[in-house]
């Protein structure tokens, strides 16, 4: 069993390969406790906005598995970056050079979401800590080496399309070589 969240704090070749493998297997949650991380050391309203976007939002394109700390259920995290919207919105639309107030989110403000991945025994987390061998490439970590048709499927036409382009337009360059 190797620890995810080690993997991905020591960079390199195992956190990219890491982060390939989770792409590739549909398994978003490893991509997005790297990139709140990232976050947290820069938090910015675009940043925030693309990471509620790609993974929290109901029906977005790589959604986190984490019913409890996600609306409908919990509404916390909606709220705030419907507060982050409005202030944008604002922002774009101030004439005269009218003074507009904006704020940095919190740096915190994917903790919910994160604790509640991490503290799942069952969770995808756990998943990927038991099925991943650092040792293989990340097609090798795949059942029978190669993806399957869905996988493709996410891969071709939601991650590298929609996903990764808005993931890297908020900032998160790092996540452009993760195919």
């Amino acid at each position: 069993m190797v620890n995810v969240t080690e993997i991905l704090a020591q960079g390199g070749e195992g956190r990219i390969a890491l982060l390939r493998y989770c792409v590739m297997s549909i398994t978003s949650e490893p991509v997005f406790l790297f990139l709140v991380r990232e976050y947290r050391l820069r938090p910015t309203q675009q940043s925030a906005l693309a990471l509620y976007d790609v993974f929290c939002a109901p029906g977005a394109p790589a959604r986190v598995r984490s019913p409890t700390a996600l609306p409908p259920r919990d509404l916390h995290l909606s709220a705030a970056t419907d507060s982050i919207r409005k202030q944008r919105a604002a922002l774009q639309q101030s004439v005269d050079d009218l003074p507009v107030s904006t704020t940095i989110p919190h740096r915190d403000l994917f903790d919910r979401v994160t604790g509640t991945l991490q503290q799942d025994p069952e969770g995808p987390l756990a998943r990927v800590a038991g099925d991943y061998d650092p040792g293989r490439t990340p097609h090798q970590n795949l059942p029978g080496g190669r993806m399957n048709a869905v996988q493709k499927h996410f891969v071709e036409k939601v991650w590298r399309p929609i996903a990764r382009p808005l993931l890297v337009a908020a900032g998160f360059w790092q996540i452009a070589s993760i195919e």
